[in-house]
């Protein structure tokens, strides 16, 4: 009953997980106590949470993982520069998947006797979330940390129920990666220790997004196009449909409001860094993309340019070297600078 009802809400994989400590939570331990999380504390200060799905919902027994495919289409600007695919669409997909998940789990209740108690949870929640779908058999974590599943690859958005239902677990599926390293030769800053194993200190995704302040200059050289995330571990991957002929590639989920088609392409570097607070709440104040903040991605926008010498910007950056906000003022100085010098 509860399959079919996140089926009728629009989630493609559905599986059942025992709510118990994560698989491999020691490997996750060790990977905070090394420092690979970089500068996103809050993952170390919810690991308790994160080790007991009890601490989110006494009682907790099964947890029901849910997958939800987004646009495969790359997001490029009219000036070449990246936006991660999972930024499509001026709704945030932390709302969107909850409300489908809340639908799913209130729709059961309804069908379902007895009195039980459920949690939906999308990933801003502390939920060791890839693992337990890992866990309910939705499919594999790959080399590049990211869970597969044969039928969509990667491109994947997650949500969980978590209840006190004692629901049959479903068994996980076998890893199907093999010799393929794609996804590991591909990262432009070698972010990945070893397969499965991220530095997120090294990865662009962490620097455009999770990061506050001002970019290391090396990294910022290495953003290249990217403004905001890094989809290259992605594209490379033979799952998703790319490379020497594999062709897993499936026609887009229907993804409604998160779909591309009905909206705009993302701006170009000179249009973000010319979004004053009114133009930005209009474009990104409900999107993902705000997880950046309006200066966050000005100032990714300021270090691109400067590392593909966009000199359509030179204006911007000008005005941009002058704010108060150190992370965007370092960016525009460091891209003048580059604007500068000749390339050998």
């Amino acid at each position: 009953m509860l399959r079919e009802e996140c089926s009728v809400a629009g989630f493609a994989g559905f599986g059942i997980a025992r709510a118990q400590s994560p698989p491999r939570f020691d490997r996750f331990r060790e990977w905070i106590a090394e420092g690979r999380h970089a500068g996103m504390r809050y993952l170390e200060e919810t690991l308790p949470v994160r080790e007991s799905p009890e601490s989110l919902l006494p009682g907790a027994r099964s947890i029901v993982c849910l997958s939800f495919p987004y646009p495969r289409e790359p997001r490029i600007a009219a000036d070449d520069s990246r936006f991660a695919r999972y930024s499509t669409g001026d709704a945030d997909y932390h709302g969107t998947l909850r409300a489908r998940a809340l639908s799913a789990a209130e729709s059961a209740r309804r069908r379902l006797p007895g009195d039980w108690s459920y949690r939906v949870c999308v990933d801003s929640t502390p939920l060791a979330e890839r693992a337990f779908a890992a866990a309910a058999g939705i499919g594999w974590i790959g080399k590049n940390g990211c869970l597969l599943d044969a039928r969509h690859g990667s491109y994947l958005l997650l949500a969980e129920i978590v209840t006190d239902l004692d629901l049959p677990p479903d068994a996980p599926v076998a890893e199907q990666c093999g010799a393929c390293t794609r996804c590991l030769d591909a990262c432009p800053t070698q972010a990945f220790v070893e397969p499965g194993l991220l530095d997120a200190a090294r990865c662009l995704a962490y620097w455009t997004i999770e990061h506050r302040g001002p970019i290391p200059d090396r990294w910022k050289e290495a953003l290249g196009e990217h403004v905001f995330g890094c989809d290259l571990c992605q594209e490379v991957c033979p799952w998703n449909g790319y490379g020497n002929g594999s062709s897993k590639l499936l026609a887009s989920f229907a993804a409604g409001d998160l779909h591309p088609h009905s909206h705009p392409p993302p701006p170009t570097r000179a249009e973000i860094l010319a979004m004053g607070k009114g133009a930005w709440r209009r474009r990104f104040g409900k999107s993902a993309v705000n997880r950046a903040a309006r200066r966050g991605l000005q100032r990714n926008a300021a270090a691109s340019a400067g590392a593909c010498r966009d000199d359509s910007c030179r204006g911007a950056l000008g005005a941009a070297a002058q704010v108060t906000e150190p992370g965007l003022r370092d960016a525009a100085r460091w891209a003048l600078e580059r604007l500068e010098r000749v390339p050998v």
